[in-house]
């Protein structure tokens, strides 16, 4: 399963490629959103800054926050209920998306560029 941005898109072609295996595009892997509101941000500059508040909250958003950013707990749940969708269906999958979403199930602060963590859904 692939994120539906470009860059996961092309790391999860050269995986089937390579290993003639299906891929599906899963709308719920995408990344962090700096607007869940579904409206866009203004500017670079206010997606910076709830990225930042972000990470000062520790992925949670204050009642005061200026920016409806998506809370850790947001992207995980969205991340779980997609995973879960395969769970009877198959014992192993292997999803291509982002740090940040990776960040959700693990004790890593950081996560490589095409760096692997294994979870388990239950």
């Amino acid at each position: 399963m692939s994120s539906p941005y470009t860059r996961a898109l092309q790391t999860a072609l050269e995986i089937v490629r390579f290993n003639d295996i299906p891929l599906k595009v899963e709308l719920g892997l995408h990344e962090w959103l700096p607007d869940n509101t579904g409206s866009r941000t203004d500017t670079d500059e206010q997606a910076a800054t709830a990225y930042k508040l972000y990470r000062q909250h520790a992925g949670k958003r204050t009642i005061a926050s200026p920016l409806p950013y998506e809370t850790a707990a947001e992207m995980k749940t969205r991340v779980l209920a997609t995973l879960n969708k395969y769970a009877t269906s198959y014992d192993c999958i292997a999803c291509v998306t982002h740090g940040e979403v990776m960040r959700q199930f693990g004790d890593e602060k950081d996560v490589d560029y095409c760096g692997v963590r294994v979870i388990a859904v239950n």
